[in-house]
């Protein structure tokens, strides 16, 4: 018998990534922990970016992750090491879209 508690922790720690929204704007987010030693709860968007989106995500402070696939199908999130090609998909971190300014308080 498996205890559901223990499952919930082992569910809860790993890096595969799930979809999910993000709470404050609502959009499509990937979640997962990357890496296994000193992992990161990483939110990012779920669209794959070329390499002038890439650089574009880093020259605005975004760190990118690639999201490999495992031989069972399941997505994990792992560092972007930039000095190795990657044949995976890279995405960035997600950042929520600026809030509209009530005109109030211009």
């Amino acid at each position: 018998m498996t205890n559901p508690g223990i499952a919930a922790k082992i569910a809860a720690s790993a890096d595969h990534a799930k979809h999910d929204t993000c709470p404050r704007c609502g959009a499509r987010v990937l979640r997962a922990r990357a890496g296994r030693i000193a992992a990161l709860d990483v939110v990012a968007d779920p669209k794959p970016l070329d390499l002038a989106g890439e650089i574009l995500a880093r020259l605005d402070g975004r760190l990118t992750w690639r999201l490999a696939t495992t031989a069972l199908g399941v997505q994990r999130i792992l560092w972007r090491d930039l000095t190795v090609p990657t044949t995976d998909p890279v995405i960035a971190d997600h950042t929520c879209p600026p809030q509209p300014i009530q005109e109030a308080l211009l």
